[in-house]
């Protein structure tokens, strides 16, 4: 039976969604607040964490990023249940690297889709070869982030690379789709780009793919968004025929 962390500081909330993850064959376990849900990570490794952001004792931000900052926690998924509905919420729970996001009231429907995203992710987790792809659409683009986050946590978890290397290859990836974003939003109604990757046990390829126009942009905007691609990555190719970025880091 697959098992849930419920991190939810009011007790009927908390027993409420335990109910609903029963429906779906999951056995949930209860934490009232950020230091109980610590303890019993420390020993337990659930299928799943649903996190409240406001506990009594720390801010739901601070559980997320050390859970995804662990090589050993990373690829659980984790779901951010929250009352808090600002769009900056939404935004810094998945630059955290939490999985999905879901608000306060919430449906049933919307944390059985929660459920699903997260038993799709971890059977990506597991195969050989990951594959996946997001749109480089607006900035805050719920899709994107919450793609971009699950790739972070991937390379933290699936690869030998070290803390540092993990680091630069995310700071890569985030500077290239940074100037592609500004790019975007300066120059409304062009063809979206897309992001593709492919993960193997001996190396990642990041593809952006769609105008390049942004590498002719401000030099400030596209020189550091290559300058971090080149530090982060082994191999950085153009194609303008296609048109493609291509970065390639290898480990074996």
């Amino acid at each position: 039976m697959p098992t849930a962390l419920i991190v939810e500081d009011e007790p009927e909330a908390n027993k409420l969604l335990g109910m609903l993850l029963k429906l779906r064959g999951y056995r949930s376990t209860a934490a009232l607040n950020g230091g109980d849900a610590l303890r019993h990570l420390k020993d337990h490794a659930p299928d799943i964490v649903f996190l409240d952001l406001m506990l009594p004792d720390v801010n739901g931000y601070e559980i997320c990023r050390m859970l995804k900052s662990s090589r050993t926690a990373c690829l659980i998924p984790l779901v951010i249940v929250t009352a808090r509905l600002a769009p900056e919420n939404r935004i810094e729970s998945f630059r955290a690297g939490a999985d999905d996001f879901v608000s306060k009231p919430y449906t049933p429907d919307q944390i059985f889709q929660a459920l699903q995203h997260a038993e799709d992710f971890r059977g990506r987790a597991g195969c050989e070869v990951i594959e996946d792809s997001a749109p480089l659409t607006e900035s805050d683009d719920d899709e994107t982030l919450r793609k971009l986050a699950q790739l972070h946590n991937l390379i933290l978890g699936r690869t030998p690379l070290g803390d540092e290397s993990v680091e630069r290859v995310n700071r890569a990836i985030e500077g290239v789709r940074d100037a592609i974003s500004r790019w975007t939003a300066a120059h409304p109604g062009c063809d979206a780009s897309s992001l593709r990757y492919e993960l193997t046990p001996e190396q990642l390829v990041v593809a952006f793919q769609g105008r390049l126009d942004w590498l002719d942009g401000p030099a400030g905007a596209s020189g550091d968004a290559m300058d971090a691609a080149l530090h982060g990555f082994d191999e950085v190719a153009v194609d303008r025929d296609r048109p493609c970025l291509t970065l390639i880091k290898k480990w074996a």
